[in-house]
């Protein structure tokens, strides 16, 4: 797995985990007064309308939820 991390400026962070030649997850990471707001997205063309979000104030935190609610919609709707 290789992550890459493009910063835009203090308010926006996108990161990229190429989990193999064919699967990607897109996470993008908000700062927000209580902390970090994460929406993550995957690159398979019929999940394209599915987002998981996490809220925490920790950011890594934040990641992990958003994630795991993107897996949790993944596995309802298979596609």
């Amino acid at each position: 797995m290789r992550i890459v991390s493009e910063i835009y400026g203090e308010e926006l962070e996108i990161r990229k985990m190429y989990i193999d030649n064919s699967f990607t997850i897109i996470v993008e990471i908000f700062t927000v007064p209580e902390g970090y707001k994460s929406l993550a997205r995957n690159s398979y063309l019929h999940h394209d309308d599915l987002s998981g979000s996490g809220f925490h104030e920790n950011k890594e935190e934040s990641v992990n939820l958003a994630i795991n609610d993107l897996y949790e919609l993944m596995e309802e709707f298979p596609g």
